[in-house]
Formats: structure tokens, sequence, C-alpha cells
């Protein structure tokens, strides 16, 4: 079978996915089976595809058929312009997350030093993504997963970073240190927007790191809340990635504190996704 012949097979076989979809499929496989970069593929359509290559295209052929997600069966993600390996203990970053790191990033100079907390890490997406940007900063990462830090740290080491990792539930987690940022992306789905997920997540990604209850939707940010009273510097900044539907709600949570500076950006799509807060 030549590329062309079973690029067309694997259109076929995922009429399930938008051809655009089915395309980037199409191509990250090529690239991580066949070494080919989406910009090769079009001089390499008429050779002859390995048996074994054509295998594990299958195999992933059925594993996308599952739903299950692409990030999931090759192992990668792409994030902030680095790889980072995911499985289904950590989420898999997503582009929001990569504009509160931006976010964060435009509050420094590549030489500053300051200290940094992230409360949740799971993949340590944003915690390597910052110790890159910032190579003097010191960055910690907390996570009640031990299986995620274990990605996590597979991550900073990927990516020649210098993370401190803590095993901790940011719900219960006390210290003494002190930072200059505290940044957090929590679980902060409520179980009853589920319908309104995709399939892929709902199934294959860590429920740990999406859902809380209907019954208390700020669990997580009332901890943060907690967290950056105690161990938050004077005029030090925290960042939070947030549940579009409880913006408000969650800024009012540092109206009442010591804090200035209260700000909520929306993403590229609109919508309220990130918050800021400065101590005073």
């Amino acid at each position: 079978m030549n590329l062309s012949a079973l690029k067309q097979h694997f259109n076929t076989q995922l009429d399930i996915y938008p051809e655009s979809e089915r395309l980037v499929f199409f191509q990250r496989l090529c690239e991580a089976y066949l070494n080919l970069k989406p910009y090769q593929l079009v001089l390499n359509y008429s050779k002859e595809v390995p048996n074994g290559v054509v295998n594990s295209f299958e195999h992933a052929l059925g594993r996308l058929k599952n739903h299950e997600p692409i990030q999931y069966i090759l192992g990668t993600a792409y994030f902030f312009g680095g790889t980072y390996s995911v499985n289904p203990s950590v989420l898999i970053p997503r582009p929001e997350t990569e504009e509160l790191v931006a976010w964060i990033l435009s509050h420094f100079d590549s030489k500053d030093a300051p200290t940094i907390l992230d409360l949740g890490t799971g993949s340590g997406c944003i915690a390597v993504a910052l110790a890159k940007a910032l190579p003097h900063a010191q960055v910690f990462a907390l996570d009640v997963s031990l299986d995620a830090l274990e990605v996590a740290r597979s991550n900073a080491r990927k990516n020649n970073t210098k993370v401190n990792f803590i095993e901790g539930d940011m719900l219960d987690w006390s210290s003494k240190l002190c930072f200059d940022v505290v940044v957090s992306n929590p679980p902060y789905v409520c179980a009853l927007e589920q319908n309104q997920m995709n399939e892929n997540v709902l199934a294959h990604e860590p429920h740990l790191a999406l859902f809380v209850s209907d019954d208390a939707p700020l669990i997580f940010y009332e901890a943060l809340k907690n967290i950056t009273q105690t161990n938050l510097k004077p005029n030090g900044l925290c960042f939070a990635e947030i549940n579009e539907h409880y913006g408000n709600e969650t800024k009012a949570l540092f109206d009442a504190l010591n804090f200035k500076n209260r700000v909520i950006k929306k993403d590229t799509f609109g919508k309220d996704r990130m918050l800021k807060a400065q101590k005073k």
C-alpha cells in the first residue's frame, strides 16, 4: 500500500471526524511513524508504506474510532513551543493554558528570577514552560497524583528544566515557602457541564483533574485564595485559569482580600478564562 492509498483508507475509516481533524491525525501519525513532516507528504504519496507501519496506523485507527485523543495514542502533546509526554493520568495541555503562560511571562523579563508555585501541575506544562522562559526562576510544582508527578518530572527532564516537584493536595497544603507568583489551572468543570463536553474528553481524560461538585464549584479557588494569603509575597502575582461561567464569583474571592489589580482576561474565543490578582 502506498501513502496515498493509506491516506484514503484512513479518511474513509474515520468519517466520524471532520475532514480537517482527520488531516491533523494523519499528519501527526505520519510524523511519528514515518518521520515525515506535513510539508513532505505531497512528495511521498507514491511511496510504499512498510507493513509494520500500516499495522501501526491500523492500531491507531482503532483507538481513534473509540474517540481516544491522538495525544494519548502517540504519548506526546505540543505546548508553548515544547513537546510534552502525556498519558491518561494527566490532562492534555490546552491552547487556553498557553495564553495563561504568555500572560504571566508578559510581566517578566527573561533575566528576572522570580520564585513560582504551580498548584495542580498535572503534566507540568505550565511549570516547565515558565522554567524554560525564565531560566533564573525557582519553580515549584505541586500535585496530589503520584502518576501525574511522574509525567511532570519526565517533562522537566525532556525540556532541560529544573522544577521542584511536591506531592500534596492544594486543598489542605501548607508551607513556609514564599513566592513571587502563584499560578493554578485547577479542576473547575461542574458535573452539570459534562453533557456539553466531547466524548474523547469524558471517556479518556482524568476526571480528578477536570471536575468539581456542583455544590462547590469554587472549592479550588478558595484553596488558592488561602495559599496566596499565606505564601504569596507582597506585590506578588496570582494567576489562574477559570470557569467562564464563574468569572465574577472567582474574582470576588479576591475582591474581599488585600489584593489589587484584579483582572479577568478573555481567551481568543472571547470567554472569561483567566484571572490575575496582585497582593498589596
